[in-house]
Parts: C-alpha cells; sequence; structure tokens
C-alpha cells in the first residue's frame, strides 16, 4: 500500500507469506539503492527478484541517479518472470513490486511507481495492492488524504493493514511496515514500532465497536435468523 502525502511518500505491508505450504512471516518492503520496494506475490519469485535485482545492478555498471531508471531494470526483471512462470502457476500476475523513492534518488520530489506483473509500471499517487488489497481499499481511500502529512498517512495504513489482517484476508497477517520518505530528504525512515503497535490496537478497538452498531438478528418471521425476504 502506497500514498503520495502532502510532504513525500509512505509504502507500507504486512509480514505474513507462505513459503513451502508453511506460514511464515518476513518483510516484504525492502531497500534497494535508497529505494524502498515493496513486493507482492509468490514467495519464490519474490527471492528470485531480488537476486536478480542486484544482478542487474551490478551489471549495469554506471550509479542509478534516477528512480525511472530503477523503475526500468525492475519493469525487465518482473517480465521475464512472469513471462516464465505465469503457466506454470496458473497467474497472469505473480509478482508485482511497488517502488518508492526520491525522484533523483538522493534528491527531488519522492514519488511513488507500481509495476505490473506484465512488467509494466506507471506512476501513482495512491495504490493497495496484493492480495489484501480489494479489502483495503474502501477503508484507505476514506482515510487516507494526499493532504496529511508522511507520517500521518504512515500511521493510517499501519491502521488499515491491521484492519484487513486475518479476519478479512486470511492471507494478511503479522506486523505491518511502513516506510516514509519525505520531499528532498535522501533518508529513508519507517513508523516506530511502539506507534504500529498503537495502531493495531486501534484496529482491533475498532472492529469491536463496529460489531456493535450492527444487532445479530433480524426480528423478521419469515425467514431464517438474520435473513430478510
Amino acid at each position: 500500500m502506497g500514498v503520495r502525502c502532502r510532504d513525500g511518500v509512505a509504502a507500507g505491508a504486512d509480514s505474513k507469506i507462505l513459503r513451502g505450504g508453511e506460514v511464515e512471516y518476513s518483510d516484504k518492503i525492502f531497500e534497494k539503492n535508497n529505494v524502498v520496494m515493496g513486493i507482492e506475490g509468490l514467495t519464490g519469485l519474490r527471492d528470485d527478484f531480488l537476486l536478480l535485482l542486484d544482478a542487474g545492478i551490478a551489471k549495469r555498471g554506471e550509479k542509478i541517479t534516477k528512480l525511472y531508471e530503477m523503475k526500468v531494470i525492475v519493469e525487465d526483471i518482473i517480465s521475464d518472470l512472469t513471462k516464465r512462470y505465469a503457466d506454470r502457476v496458473g497467474d497472469s500476475s505473480p509478482i508485482g513490486v511497488l517502488l518508492a523513492g526520491l525522484e533523483k534518488i538522493t534528491g527531488g520530489k519522492a514519488i511513488l511507481y507500481f509495476i505490473h506483473g506484465i512488467g509494466y509500471g506507471e506512476r501513482v499517487n495512491f495504490i493497495c495492492s496484493g492480495h489484501g488489497g480489494p479489502y483495503a481499499t474502501a477503508l484507505a481511500k476514506y482515510l487516507l488524504s494526499p493532504d496529511l502529512s508522511v507520517e500521518e498517512n504512515a500511521k493510517l495504513i499501519a491502521f488499515v493493514i491491521s484492519w484487513v489482517s486475518e479476519e478479512l484476508d486470511a492471507t494478511v497477517g503479522g506486523r505491518p511496515l511502513v516506510a516514509m520518505i519525505k520531499d528532498e530528504d535522501a533518508s529513508i525512515t519507517y513508523l516506530d514500532d511502539s506507534v504500529i503497535d498503537d495502531m493495531m490496537d486501534k484496529a482491533q478497538i475498532a472492529k469491536k465497536e463496529l460489531r456493535k452498531l450492527f444487532p445479530l438478528g433480524f426480528s423478521g418471521n419469515d425467514g431464517p435468523k438474520g435473513v430478510n425476504r
């Protein structure tokens, strides 16, 4: 999940993955060459992507000075992985990558790119992707705003991920990790653990309060409990 903010960008993800049929918890947010990457899709392809990215950067020789250059490298890797594995795994888009960084890597405006599984990347101001994306989008669109600061949106990203976690989508879970990049600031910071804990608690409280707004069933006599005809 990523959003363009008043003073930069924020990008976050959950930490639940499936490896060899077993649930594990591992970061889905990575840093390469001062660029934040949120990687979604099959865990094995994520591992391959990171290895191929390191090789691609090393093979390039010259230093990457623009986020667009990183986007092009990532597009080619994603395209190759999808061509190789899409039919084998029965998924036309088995991997996707959210890029967040400064336009000139160490300076400029903070921007977001999303690289789709076909190997096509586009600049975005807001996105909720991955398996839990459809569940997160409605709430995120309501809460997140380009008028809020990076820190404010980062907190809300942690809240939304925690809201979707487990109960709405069993593939989403674990602690959120949220990166923050401010315009003209080459440093990448992360939402503090204590703030994440607070947002996780608030999400659980909000779920309980939401349930209180609705009755457990209806009183209609012409159908089973909970159904009105």
